[in-house]
This record gives C-alpha cells, sequence and structure tokens, in this order.
C-alpha cells in the first residue's frame, strides 16, 4: 500500500505512459477541458483567485474560465508531442539546479512554439490533494503563448490521478468502503490527468527573477511551481543543444491520425528524447595495482554544469551548454556520495 502509517503520507506511485500514447492523451485532455463539468471547476477556482494566468482579463468569473479552458484546448491541438527519458529527466532535474542566475529567457530555447511533454519521471512533487496527505507528482506539461500577451509563454502542469488514493479517500469521507457505483462516479468526475497548476514565463526576465517569484509564492501560499518551471526550461535547453540528447520518433497508428485530421488537430509524431550515448555515464575501468599508479577504492559522482561556450566568428558568441555528471572509479567499487545519495536508474540495453 502506498499509505505510510507511520507518516499519514500517501505516496503514489508514478507509472509513466509509454511514448506511443501521447496522442490518445493529447485528445483526451481536449475532450475533458469541453466538458461543463471542466467549466464549472474552473469558474469556481478563477472565484477563489486560485488562477496565476495573465491570461484572465474578464471580470465574469465564468466567462475567464472559458477563456483558460479555450486556450489551453487549442494549445494542445497544436503541441509537438514529447516524451522524455528516465535517463534524461534525472539529467534536466540536475541541470535545473544550476541554472546561472543571469541566463534571460527567451522564446528560442524552446524546442517549439507548443507542446505537451510528459517526463518518465516526477519533475516535482508537493503534499496536497483532497485530504491534504498525498503526495502529488508533477509529470507533464504543456506550453504556448497567451493570446494578446506579447513576449510571454504560458505553461500548465499536470499530475497523475491516483484510483487508489481516490477510494482511500471515499472510505475516510463516508467511514466506509464506497461501493462500485460511488468509485465509479467519483472516477468519472475526476480526470486521469490532472490541470495542477500554471504559470506565466516572462521573456526577457532572467533565472534570478524567477528565483525571486518562487520564494515569494512559497512564503505566501506554500508552494513553489517555479522549481517544476526551471526543470522544464533545462530541458528544452538540453532538448535543443546538439550533442547532449539525441531524439527518436513514435508515430500514432493510422486511427488516431484520423481522430487527429477530423478534430483539427495537429498530427504530430512523439519526439523521444535520450540522453546522447556519448554522454551516458560509464564508469571506468579497475586501474592495475603497480607501483606508480593510483589505485582507487571507490567510484564518485562528478556533478554536471553549465558553462559558456565559445563559437560563431573567431568565436565571438557564447552560447550555454550543459557538461554531463558523470560517475567515477571502479565499476565494482562502492559509490561515495557524501551527504546525498544519488540514484541513477537507467535502461539496462542502451
Amino acid at each position: 500500500m502506498p499509505h505510510n502509517p507511520d507518516t499519514g503520507i500517501w505516496d503514489s506511485s508514478y507509472t509513466p505512459p509509454q511514448p506511443h500514447d501521447l496522442p490518445a492523451i493529447r485528445l483526451y485532455l481536449r475532450e475533458v477541458f469541453a466538458q461543463p463539468e471542466a467549466l464549472t471547476f474552473h469558474t469556481t477556482m478563477v472565484k477563489e483567485g486560485r488562477f496565476s494566468l495573465d491570461l484572465i482579463r474578464s471580470p465574469n468569473p465564468e466567462q475567464a474560465a472559458r477563456l483558460i479552458l479555450d486556450n489551453e484546448r487549442e494549445r494542445l491541438a497544436q503541441a509537438a508531442l514529447y516524451w522524455v527519458s528516465p535517463e534524461m529527466t534525472q539529467v534536466a532535474t540536475a541541470a535545473a539546479t544550476t541554472l546561472p542566475e543571469n541566463l534571460r529567457i527567451d522564446d528560442t530555447h524552446q524546442p517549439a512554439q507548443h507542446g505537451f511533454i510528459v517526463f518518465a519521471e516526477p519533475i516535482g512533487s508537493y503534499l496536497g490533494d483532497a485530504l491534504g496527505d498525498r503526495r502529488v507528482d508533477i509529470a507533464a506539461a504543456s506550453w504556448g503563448p497567451l493570446p494578446g500577451i506579447p513576449d510571454a509563454t504560458g505553461i500548465t502542469f499536470y499530475s497523475v490521478r491516483d484510483r487508489d488514493y481516490l477510494r482511500h479517500c471515499l472510505t475516510r469521507i463516508l467511514s466506509r468502503p464506497p461501493k462500485h457505483t460511488e468509485l465509479h462516479t467519483a472516477l468519472t468526475a475526476t480526470p486521469e490527468w490532472l490541470w495542477d497548476n500554471e504559470i506565466t514565463l516572462h521573456h526577457g526576465h532572467t533565472i534570478a527573477d524567477l528565483n525571486r517569484i518562487g520564494e515569494l509564492s512559497t512564503l505566501l501560499a506554500g508552494q513553489a511551481v517555479v522549481p517544476w518551471l526551471k526543470v522544464l526550461y533545462a530541458a528544452w535547453l538540453l532538448m535543443t543543444q546538439p550533442g547532449i540528447s539525441h531524439t527518436e520518433q513514435a508515430t500514432p497508428n493510422r486511427r488516431l491520425q484520423r481522430r487527429e485530421a477530423r478534430d483539427g488537430v495537429r498530427t504530430s509524431d512523439v519526439r523521444i528524447v535520450h540522453v546522447h550515448r556519448r554522454h551516458r555515464d560509464t564508469p571506468t575501468d579497475n586501474q592495475p595495482t603497480s607501483t606508480g599508479e593510483r589505485q582507487y577504492t571507490v567510484r564518485w559522482l562528478v556533478r554536471g554544469h553549465w558553462r559558456n561556450q565559445p563559437h560563431g566568428p573567431d568565436r565571438s558568441l557564447r552560447r550555454l551548454v550543459w557538461i554531463n555528471p558523470q560517475i567515477r572509479g571502479p565499476q565494482d567499487k562502492p559509490l561515495k556520495t557524501g551527504h546525498t545519495v544519488h540514484v541513477w536508474d537507467r535502461p539496462t540495453n542502451r
């Protein structure tokens, strides 16, 4: 059971979709946001001041909610689809913590103007949900321009529904296990992918500006969206950086392609983003024990970092590049991590 009786926290287990599932998820979300229930829910969120998008221009909460939902549906319709491997997600998460504070936000850093991205591992989490006792994982995001707001990108973060947690909530609320019809009704009313939070990314702002916004939002709301945003931004930079990532493609089946064409949705292959093979962490071989040569007794992590690399005419221009982390030392020796435990879970067939 994901519920920990010692802490009282429900830790959901995130099972990522497969890359070929993304077109269907995109169509599913567009259907969800067209339902009257979505309009009712988002109208309530607008009334309660729970939305941070600059898109809200109307004094009428229902009209504002409709604008938000319509914008998200249109964004998803035009989105390029990305699935980020576990290893690439780990690299992006590490890279996010060291983004230079003077780096300016630029829409040219985005791999596409509109996008929907699913990570194979969560990029953040917080304690919340219906009873405030569930560890909610953030695992996907959409992005795109905001109507009438120049030089800005709107970003929506998504979490995943936990069926067992929903049953747990109903049991607590009803003081008994829910009946099949009660659980079915609750599941029907709760989408599999949940619009969790949103933020406006203003072009020209710096990472230092984002950090100040993150500190303020954490102080006022107790929840920081900016760390998730920085992982997404690092992923954008890495995805568009030659030599760090490589991309495969998965083509949606013909039935989905016909459905997308009928619904006016961009027919898009799913871009599967991996760490480039040259940059994978490969432990060094054992050093031979001979006079004058050093023998290592542990493995250690060389942290990744960003570097301003010269390029262009006479190497006069600078481009931010990521130097991948590496694990060094003999493969059969223990990993020395200091005060931090680093877990690397990579496919064995790559």
